[in-house]
C-alpha cells in the first residue's frame, strides 16, 4: 500500500497507514480524526515514528489509543515541520500488538466523557457571568520542549550569516541522525538549501542547490582565522554528526539567495575595506544594478552584519544578523551603515564555475556500508556422492550456483528386480548415552559481549537490541532465537542491512564458543 496524502479510515486503516509510512521511509505528520472530535498527530522521521500526541495523551499510548478509531479521516502532510519531542519508544509492530490485545474501553466511554465535560464547561461559563475573575497576567511563552539546551559555539561565530526560511528539520539531534543518509535524500530530492551544525564548540554549513552540495564550510577553533572548506570542513562536520554532537537544522532558500551565499563564500571580493563613513551606499547599489552584478554585499559592524544578495543586478534578497527574515528591501541591512566603522565588502560571481563538493569522498564509504550491506555468501556445500538431484538453498544470501549441462546418460538395469539384502544378525551389547565432555558456557558472559557487539555497531541507539539480548533464556536456542529478532527491530536511522549483518556477526561469534 502507498501512503496516500488523504483519505478514510474506512477505506486505509491506521495500521495500514503506519506500515505504509515505515516502508516507504517517509517523512511529515500523519494527522488521523475520528470524526468525534478527536485527533491524533503522529510524527515520521525516514518512515521512524517518533513521536505522537492527542487529546490528553502523547508517545506509544496516543498511538495505541488511535489505532483503535475505525472511522474517520487522515492526512499526510510531507511539508509539516517536525517537533524535537521523542516520545514514541515501541516500533509500530510492537503498537499493533498492543492496541490489538487491549480493548477499547476509553473509546467506548468517549460519548459520555464528552456530554460531561461539555456540561461543566457549560457551568463553568455560568459561574464566571457571576463572579468577574481579576485580570491575569500573560505568562511569557515557555520554551521548547524536547530541547533542553540547543547549543551555540562557544567562540560565538558561524561560517557567514545565513538568513531565515522554510524550516524542513528543527534541532535534529545528531545522535539520531544517519548522516548519509540525510545527504542521499537531500540529493534525490533535489533539495535547495543548507544544512546548518551548531555543537558546543564549532558551527558548521552546507549549501545545496538542485541537490548537489556546493561548498561546505566549518568553524571549530577559538581563533578567528580557524573557518576551513571543502573536504576538510565536510570531514570534520561528518565527524561530529558521527559522534553525535550538537544538534541539525535543515532550511530551504530560493536558488538565488542560495547562489548568494555560495558566491559570498568561494568568490574573490570586488572591493574590499569599503568604510561606510565614505560609501554612498544608494549609489553603489545603483552602479551593481547597472552592471547586471550577481553577488553580495556585506556589510559589518558593531550591531551586526547585514547581507544583501543580488542576481543580475536584481535584488535576490536582504537580511542582517539579528533579523535573518528575508526581505525585498535593504533598508535593515543599510542601517548598519550609520556605523561610521562599519565595513562593506562587495564580491561578484566567478566566470568559472567550481565543481560541486565531491560528498561521497567522505559519507560514500558510510553510505555504502549502510545502505547496500549484505552477508557475505557462504561457500558452496561440498557435493553429495548419491544425490539425483541439484540441491538449491533457500537461503537468499546464499549464491545459486547455476545447474549444470546435462551429461551423457549410461545405461543401467532398472531397479524393479533389486530386494534390499538382509543384513546378519549381530548381538550388540547395551551402552548408555555418551556423556559431554565439552566445557559448561557461561551464558551470562557470552550475552554480555554480545552486547557489547551491539554498543559498538550502533552506539546509543543499541538500547533495543541489548534488551532482546538480556531478556533471552540462556540456552543456545534462547541466544539464537534473540539473535533471530534483531534484523526486524525498528530503529531510527539503522537501515534493516545493518541490522542483518550485526545479526550474522553474532552468530559467528556465538558459533566460536561451541
Amino acid at each position: 500500500m502507498l501512503l496516500q496524502s488523504h483519505g478514510s479510515l474506512a477505506e486505509s486503516s491506521l495500521r495500514s497507514l503506519l506500515e505504509a509510512a515505515q516502508g516507504e521511509r517517509s517523512t511529515g505528520t500523519l494527522t488521523v480524526r475520528n470524526g468525534n472530535g478527536q485527533s491524533a498527530s503522529l510524527y515520521f522521521l525516514f518512515g521512524h515514528l517518533f513521536h505522537a500526541q492527542s487529546d490528553g495523551k502523547a508517545g506509544d499510548d496516543a498511538v495505541v489509543s488511535a489505532l483503535h478509531w475505525t472511522r474517520g479521516d487522515f492526512e499526510f502532510d510531507a511539508k509539516a515541520k517536525l517537533p524535537a519531542d521523542e516520545s514514541v519508544k515501541a516500533g509500530i509492530s510492537e503498537l499493533v500488538q498492543t492496541a490489538e490485545s487491549a480493548p477499547n474501553v476509553p473509546g467506548a466511554a468517549e460519548p459520555a466523557a464528552q456530554v460531561e465535560a461539555k456540561a461543566e464547561r457549560i457551568e463553568a461559563r455560568v459561574d464566571r457571568r457571576d463572579h468577574v475573575e481579576p485580570e491575569r497576567k500573560v505568562e511569557a511563552p515557555q520554551p521548547r520542549r524536547g530541547v533542553k539546551h540547543r547549543p551555540q559555539p562557544k567562540h560565538g561565530r558561524e561560517p557567514i550569516p545565513v538568513p531565515a526560511g522554510q524550516i524542513i528539520y528543527d534541532s535534529l539531534k545528531t545522535s539520531f541522525v544517519d548522516f548519509p543518509r540525510l545527504i542521499t535524500t537531500l540529493e534525490k530530492e533535489g533539495y535547495t538549501g543548507y544544512v546548518r551544525l551548531l555543537t558546543d564548540e564549532a558551527s558548521g554549513l552546507i549549501l545545496f542547490r538542485e541537490g548537489s552540495a556546493l561548498e561546505c564550510l566549518y568553524d571549530g577553533a577559538a581563533d578567528a582565522g580557524s573557518l576551513v572548506l571543502g573536504k576538510q570542513a565536510l570531514q570534520r562536520f561528518n565527524d561530529d554528526v558521527t559522534s553525535g554532537h550538537g544538534v541539525l537544522d535543515v532550511v530551504g532558500l530560493s536558488p538565488e539567495l542560495i547562489d548568494g551565499l555560495y558566491e559570498l563564500t568561494v568568490s574573490r571580493p570586488m572591493y574590499t575595506e569599503l568604510y561606510a563613513a565614505w560609501v554612498d551606499m544608494k549609489a553603489l547599489l545603483k552602479f551593481l544594478s547597472d552592471r547586471k552584478l550577481s553577488g553580495s554585499v556585506m556589510i559589518r559592524s558593531t550591531g551586526g552584519t547585514g547581507v544583501i544578495i543580488l542576481a543580475d543586478g536584481e535584488l535576490a534578497g536582504a537580511y542582517t544578523s539579528e533579523s535573518r527574515d528575508i526581505s525585498d528591501k535593504p533598508d535593515r541591512a543599510l542601517a548598519l551603515c550609520d556605523d561610521p566603522a562599519a565595513m562593506i565588502e562587495v564580491k561578484s560571481a566567478d566566470a568559472v564555475k567550481h565543481p560541486p563538493l565531491d560528498v561521497d569522498e567522505i559519507v560514500g564509504g558510510l553510505r555504502g556500508s549502510r545502505g547496500s550491506q549484505v552477508a557475505a555468501p557462504m561457500p558452496p556445500a561440498p557435493p553429495v556422492a548419491a544425490a539425483p538431484e541439484p540441491v538449491i538453498p533457500t537461503n537468499p544470501t546464499m549464491p545459486v550456483m547455476p545447474a549444470e549441462p546435462p551429461t551423457a546418460q549410461i545405461p543401467t538395469g532398472g531397479y524393479s528386480n533389486y530386494t534390499q539384502p538382509t543384513p546378519p544378525s549381530v548381538q550388540v551389547a547395551p551402552t548408555t548415552p555418551p556423556q559431554s565432555s565439552g566445557p559448561q558456557l557461561d551464558w551470562a558472559t557470552i550475552v554480555a559481549e554480545l552486547q557489547a557487539m551491539a554498543e559498538d555497531a550502533l552506539g546509543n541507539r543499541a538500547r533495543k537490541v541489548k534488551d532482546i539480548l538480556g531478556a533471552a533464556d540462556p540456552s543456545l536456542g534462547g541466544v539464537e532465537t534473540a539473535i533471530d529478532q534483531i534484523p526486524s527491530i525498528s530503529l531510527l536511522f539503522v537501515d534493516s542491512s545493518r541490522l542483518e549483518q550485526l545479526a550474522q556477526e553474532m552468530r559467528a561469534r556465538l558459533k566460536s564458543h561451541l
